[in-house]
C-alpha cells in the first residue's frame, strides 16, 4: 500500500533516502464522468468521507455520483451518503502483482488520440474521489515504485525483454522525479495516467519480468553533469533520428540530445540532422531496405507489435507510413483546433516553414480562403499543434512530406502525408530501445545510447 508517511513527489529531494509518494489523476474533469463504479477486492479497505462515519468495506461495489460540489457514494445496495470528498484506503500491505488492488470501471485511455477507448483498471494504494466542474476526479495515491511497474506495462507490453523494461523504468522514474514540466496546474494530483504525462494503467498487465525490471532498477535515475535528475522524455518511435527538446517544448533540457537511432558507423548517420535537402531520401531512400536503425522493421517487425506494445496501442508500421485524407476532413480539424485561422472557409495550401533535427516540422503555414474569398495565412508554431491540426485523430508525427492533389481549378481535393515515426521524437525511442533489447543490449547501454550526456545513479535505496 502507499506509504502515507513518505515524502510526496514535490518534496522528496529534501528527504534523504526515501521513496516518495505520488498522486496520479485516473479520471479527470475533462472525462466528464458523472458516475464511477469501483469494486474492492477480498482485502480490507476503509471508506472515509469528511463528516461521515468511517466504514469497513470488503468485496464491495461502490458507486460514486457527482452532486453539486460534493460526491454521493453508495456501497453495495445501501443508501447514498454525501461528502465533499472520499478516500478509499487499504488497511493492509498490497503486493505488486498482476491484478491486485481495487477495480475501477471504464477509465479513459488515449485522451484526444486516435486510439481513445475505455478500459477497466486494478489500482493499488489509496483512491480519492473529488468533485470537479464537469465530472468526478479520481486520484490514485501510491508509492513511486508500484506506480512505475504500472507505467512500464502501460507504455509498452509486459512481454518486452527485461533490459528494455529496465531502461523504460529508469527513464519514467527520472521524468517523474525531475517534475519540471508544468502539467495539470491547479489539479489535486501530480501527473495524470495518460499520454500527456505518462501512461499508467495499474496492475492488470504486470508480469514477473516487469516486476523484476522495477525492483532491479529501484531508485535509479539519469543525472546531468550538475548531478540533477534529468527530465528524461520518450516517445514511441523517433523514425531514425531523435529530436531536440528545444524543437518540441521550446526549452533546453540538460542531458537530452539528438541521436541517430542506429549502431555507430552506418550510412544512417549522414541524416543527423535531417535537413531539407536530404529529407526526401530520409523518408524514401533505398537505404531503408537494409538499415540497422533500431526502430526500423528490420529490427522490430510490425507483425510483432501486438506482443510488445501497450494494450491500448494499435499495430501499424510507424517507421514509415502514408496517410491520405479528403480536404474536407482537414478543413474540419483546422476549424476545431486553429482558432487563429479567423473566418476559415477552405484550405488552400500547407507549407512546412521549418524542421527540427529529426525532420519533424516545427512550424507550418496554413493558407486558406475566408468567406470573402480572400487568401489568408496562419502559422502553427509547434509539432504538437501541427499534428493536432492536420489529422482528425492526431497525426502520428510531424516528420512529414505533404502532397496536395488539386482539381482543374486548383482547389485541393486530397492531401497525403508521407511520414516517419510516432510521437515527438525527443529522448528515448521506445520501439528503438525495444529493438536494442531484442538485440541483447543491456539497459545501461540502451540509456547511454539515447542519453549520452547523462550518468546512471541511485537517488534513493
Amino acid at each position: 500500500m502507499a506509504n502515507l508517511d513518505a515524502p510526496d513527489i514535490r518534496s522528496w529531494r529534501t528527504t534523504t533516502g526515501r521513496e516518495p509518494t505520488v498522486r496520479i489523476g485516473i479520471v479527470l474533469d475533462a472525462d466528464d464522468m458523472k458516475v464511477l463504479h469501483i469494486e474492492t477486492p477480498d482485502e480490507p479497505y476503509e471508506l472515509r468521507g469528511r463528516g461521515c462515519p468511517t466504514r469497513a468495506v470488503r468485496r464491495s461495489r461502490i458507486e460514486a455520483r457527482l452532486s453539486d460540489n460534493s460526491v454521493l457514494v453508495r456501497v453495495d445496495n445501501g443508501t447514498l451518503e454525501r461528502a465533499p470528498f472520499w478516500r478509499l484506503v487499504p488497511q493492509a500491505d498490497q503486493p505488486v502483482e498482476h491484478g491486485c488492488g481495487a477495480l475501477v470501471r471504464d477509465v479513459v485511455a488515449g485522451r484526444g488520440f486516435h486510439w481513445r477507448k475505455t478500459i477497466d483498471q486494478h489500482l493499488t494504494g489509496v483512491l480519492e474521489l473529488r468533485p470537479a466542474r464537469h465530472g468526478l476526479v479520481l486520484v490514485n495515491e501510491t508509492s513511486l515504485e508500484p506506480y512505475l511497474a504500472g507505467v512500464i506495462t502501460a507504455e509498452m507490453g509486459a512481454e518486452c525483454p527485461l533490459e528494455f523494461l529496465k531502461a523504460q523504468c529508469v527513464v519514467a522514474r527520472s521524468w517523474l522525479l525531475a517534475l519540471t514540466e508544468k502539467m495539470h496546474d491547479g489539479e489535486p494530483f501530480d501527473r495524470c495516467n495518460d499520454d500527456c504525462c505518462q501512461r499508467y494503467q495499474g496492475t492488470d498487465e504486470l508480469s514477473d519480468v516487469a516486476i523484476a525490471a522495477t525492483t532491479g532498477t529501484r531508485g535509479m535515475a539519469l543525472l546531468d553533469s550538475q548531478g540533477k535528475v534529468v527530465d528524461a522524455n520518450y516517445s514511441k518511435s523517433c523514425g531514425g533520428v531523435s529530436e531536440l527538446p528545444e524543437h518540441v517544448w521550446g526549452v533546453h533540457k540538460p542531458g537530452l540530445s539528438a541521436v541517430v537511432d542506429a549502431p555507430p558507423g552506418g550510412v544512417e548517420h549522414r541524416f543527423n540532422p535531417v535537413t531539407g535537402d536530404v529529407f526526401d531520401e530520409y523518408l524514401n531512400g533505398a537505404w531503408i531496405e537494409s538499415t540497422k536503425v533500431y526502430c526500423s522493421p528490420n529490427v522490430v517487425a510490425p507483425k510483432d507489435f501486438a506482443r510488445y506494445l501497450g494494450r491500448v496501442d494499435e499495430t501499424d508500421d510507424y517507421f514509415r507510413w502514408t496517410i491520405r485524407l479528403a480536404r474536407s476532413e482537414i478543413d474540419e480539424t483546422i476549424k476545431a483546433h486553429v482558432p487563429e485561422a479567423e473566418d476559415f472557409v477552405r484550405l488552400h495550401d500547407l507549407r512546412v516553414a521549418s524542421r527540427g533535427v529529426s525532420g519533424r516540422a516545427i512550424s507550418l503555414v496554413v493558407a486558406y480562403l475566408d468567406s470573402a474569398g480572400q487568401h489568408r495565412e496562419v502559422t502553427l508554431p509547434s509539432e504538437y499543434r501541427i499534428r493536432q491540426a492536420l489529422h482528425p485523430g492526431f497525426l502520428f508525427s510531424s516528420a512529414i512530406a505533404i502532397e496536395i492533389e488539386r482539381d482543374a481549378a486548383g482547389v485541393p481535393e486530397q492531401i497525403s502525408y508521407r511520414g516517419a515515426g510516432w510521437g515527438h521524437g525527443a529522448g528515448l525511442c521506445q520501439i528503438g530501445a525495444l529493438g536494442m533489447g531484442l538485440c541483447g543490449i543491456d539497459h545501461a547501454a540502451i540509456l547511454k545510447h539515447y542519453f549520452p550526456e547523462t550518468q546512471l545513479s541511485r537517488v534513493y535505496p
